[in-house]
């Protein structure tokens, strides 16, 4: 059995990523393909508190954030049954809702952004993502959509200068990492249809590829 692909969404609040995941899901499925859908910050206990953290907007030192992110990941890497390793090992093609390059972006905001880039990705067990997709929106609509459905906004959810910082921190990240990296950056302000088929697309390329 041929190992799987991991694949990575990434993009601001509100820039669309749940219905492009449940959409890869679907079109994967359809190619063949075993899928496991995942997503950080996880389920384990490591995620919990983050969620915690980000849901009631808990002010924590942005290093201690990026900490906990790193152990989640690497919780979410190594589990024996349900770790993204063990799915790459059984053949599934895992897509991934965020990954380290969330916490480049967002803890890079207030911290040390070279540390952690390092702490990540100088960590053997970390997995190098075979692709990642940036679904780029407007960071004035990501929170447009988000006041639409949200009573009350997430930590890095209510201010929107906030989001457009956050966005060139990503953008600025993948230059940084530039061709090490398998980087899509998909302009995602049309249509849902449209941006699924640019997505597929380079999804397609690293499948041919096996």
């Amino acid at each position: 059995m041929s190992r799987g692909k991991f694949i990575v969404i990434e993009g601001l609040d509100g820039c669309g990523k749940s219905t492009q995941l449940r959409l890869i899901k679907e079109g994967l499925e359809q190619y063949g393909k075993r899928v496991y859908l995942t997503a950080e910050p996880t389920s384990y206990e490591t995620g919990k508190y983050i969620r915690r953290i980000l849901s009631e907007s808990l002010i924590k030192d942005m290093y201690l954030q990026a900490a906990l992110f790193l152990a989640d990941r690497l919780e979410h890497i190594t589990h024996p049954e349900f770790g993204i390793e063990k799915y790459l090992n059984d053949g599934y093609m895992v897509v991934c809702d965020r990954y380290y390059y969330s916490s480049f972006a967002y803890q890079g905001t207030a911290s040390d952004i070279d540390w952690v880039m390092r702490t990540n990705l100088e960590c053997e067990r970390v997995l190098k993502p075979d692709l990642c997709i940036f679904l780029d929106v407007n960071p004035d609509t990501c929170k447009s959509r988000i006041d639409e459905v949200r009573d009350k906004p997430e930590l890095y959810e209510k201010d929107v200068e906030k989001m457009h910082q956050i966005r060139n921190n990503f953008l600025r990240v993948f230059d940084r990492l530039g061709d090490s990296h398998n980087i899509y950056i998909i302009d995602a302000n049309a249509g849902v249809e449209e941006v699924y088929a640019k997505v597929f697309e380079k999804i397609k390329m690293i499948i041919q590829k096996g």
